[in-house]
């Protein structure tokens, strides 16, 4: 008798990519590409990604990827071939096992945009709304993170002043070691963002970033060891808008609640979202939380949906501002439960506002 024999699987094929880019280059589907340490995209060069392909960094190495003002960076996937961002070992599902993808632009609209937190030689450019650092679709961003020193940590995706030419949708951050998706000044927009299991913040925005994100969704509940704090975290003059916004807190969570005004100043304008905010087991911050007293003009929610446990719709020093600007809406909703609930249509137990 004869017996077919077992195809013996292709080898991963793989390439290094050390240093700065010095002209425009394409990465392929058909080899994983490996970051040896950072890897730049400076000016006037273009970095593209086909579709299906893998970037991963190199075990200790610090890897992560940099495109600077000018530079850009063309990651189109699709939503059948995805570009994928992680780690050396793919089989990992951990926190912190390389650095991330951080983008510099050129839209820092005011002196709130300060040099990136990592390296203070890396500033944005200054004054162009509508510059464009290219394009992220259908993206996976996984197993991303590492601190460079004290309070210089990389993101899993870090933006600093990029402007609303940018195309940035359709993007998956999973296990990040401290911020899933930061974002410094800049008037970029996003769309369709998910977000699941982080050490820190799940979505920051700082320095006065004024764009849209529209289709957020973000589960605090992590299956990493570490509590991840807040969903959404403000600081700087900020009142971005978010449009289409799902967050679900778990009990978890370590701090900061579901939406957290960090600083004095701080705004924000919510629509058509819901907070399913289920407490957290260090420090009962609520769905709403603030650190500092907010300027209540800066801030408004149409048609938002809370369910929290009795005590926890708003907290923090502003929490009667913040009441204030949620009550005075149009469609909001909330609903104070003793046990954390899904809202899915039952409004028995809530109120609903006009």
């Amino acid at each position: 008798t004869s017996t077919t024999p077992t195809p013996t699987p292709d080898p991963i094929v793989t390439e290094a990519l050390v240093g700065t880019i010095s002209a425009d280059m394409t990465l392929t589907a058909d080899k994983v590409w490996m970051l040896n340490g950072k890897v730049v995209v400076p000016d006037t060069v273009t970095l593209t990604i086909e579709p299906g392909t893998t970037v991963a960094g190199m075990d200790g190495t610090d890897a992560w990827l940099m495109v600077m003002p000018g530079g850009e960076l063309i990651a189109n996937g699709t939503a059948v071939d995805p570009i994928t961002f992680t780690s050396e070992d793919t089989s990992l599902q951990d926190e912190g096992q390389w650095g991330g993808l951080t983008i510099i632009g050129n839209a820092a609209m005011d002196t709130q945009v300060q040099p990136y937190e990592v390296n203070s030689a890396y500033t944005a450019g200054t004054g162009q709304a509508t510059d464009s650092s290219g394009t992220l679709r259908n993206v996976y961003i996984l197993n991303s993170g590492i601190t460079m020193a004290e309070d210089k940590e990389i993101n899993g995706l870090s933006m600093i002043g990029v402007g609303s030419g940018t195309t940035v949708e359709n993007i998956t951050v999973n296990y990040s070691d401290d911020d899933a998706i930061e974002i410094w000044g800049g008037t970029v927009n996003l769309t369709n963002v998910k977000i699941t299991n982080c050490t820190d913040d799940f979505f920051d925005i700082d320095d006065g970033y004024n764009g849209t994100v529209t289709n957020l969704v973000i589960n605090t509940e992590n299956t990493i060891l570490t509590p991840g704090n807040a969903a959404i975290e403000m600081s700087g003059d900020t009142a971005a808008t978010f449009n289409g916004f799902t967050i679900t807190t778990g009990v978890t969570q370590a701090k900061e609640g579901g939406i957290y005004f960090k600083n004095s100043g701080i705004g924000g304008h919510f629509k058509n979202g819901t907070i399913i905010h289920n407490g957290g087991v260090i420090t009962a911050d609520g769905a709403l939380h603030s650190n500092d007293i907010i300027v209540a003009g800066n801030t408004s929610f149409e048609n938002v949906a809370i369910t929290a446990g009795e005590g926890l719709i708003y907290t923090g020093p502003s929490a009667a501002a913040l009441q204030s600007a949620f009550e005075s809406g149009s469609d909001n909703v909330i609903c104070t439960i003793p046990t954390s609930v899904t809202l899915a249509g039952d409004l028995t137990g809530c109120t609903v506002l006009t």
